[in-house]
């Protein structure tokens, strides 16, 4: 009788190496032969799930994407009624303020950097680069429910600006953290929104 072989459970112990292997090194260290190592399996092996970088990035970017999902719901459900406050929650998900989300942006940069030479990668790229926008646009109708930016205008200008915001702010907190920490991060947009609310 043939073997049945979990494959959904092999990509998951498979996910967890990958990740140990970031959250130790850096994602510059995750490549095929580093995650076969950190699994005990054969590169062989591994290549039947991952053949190559590309499809690990490809599949934390999916990781990433299923996990900020679920921070941002849990905030949300935690921070009770609509405020500013559960505004700003729901925004921090996407900034690099600790050692997971610090990760998470890594992997996006990868991406970024697969998608000027790879299709799928472009894609997946295009497609969480929605996801962000639409966090922010979400942010914005909160913020309008709450009274801020009256017309249609004025929240399509402030997507714009805030995903900017957002942005910038990654950037810096990955690469000049001795410039700004991540209290400073929460800070800036702190003032931002309420500056929006006044």
């Amino acid at each position: 009788m043939p073997k049945v072989v979990d494959h959904e459970g092999r990509r998951a112990e498979l996910a967890v190496a990958l990740w140990r292997v970031a959250l130790r090194d850096g994602f510059d260290a995750v490549t095929v032969r580093s995650v076969a190592e950190e699994s005990a399996w054969s590169a062989g092996a591994l290549r039947h799930y991952f053949p190559d970088k590309t499809g690990m990035v490809l599949f934390a970017i999916d990781f990433v994407v299923e996990s900020v999902r679920q921070r941002i719901g849990d905030a949300n459900a935690t921070a009770g009624s609509l405020s500013r406050q559960l505004v700003q929650a729901h925004l921090e998900q996407l900034l690099p303020l600790d050692d997971e989300r610090r990760l998470e942006s890594e992997v996006w940069f990868a991406l970024v950097a697969l998608a000027h030479r790879d299709p799928a990668a472009a894609q997946r790229r295009a497609e969480v680069d929605e996801l962000v926008r639409g966090a922010v646009e979400s942010a914005v109708a909160a913020l309008a429910e709450l009274g801020a930016l009256g017309s249609e205008r004025e929240r399509g200008a402030e997507t714009a600006r805030l995903h900017a915001l957002l942005d910038g702010m990654v950037v810096q907190l990955l690469a000049r953290p001795t410039r700004l920490s991540p209290q400073q991060a929460r800070d800036i947009l702190g003032l931002h929104l309420a500056e929006l609310c006044a």
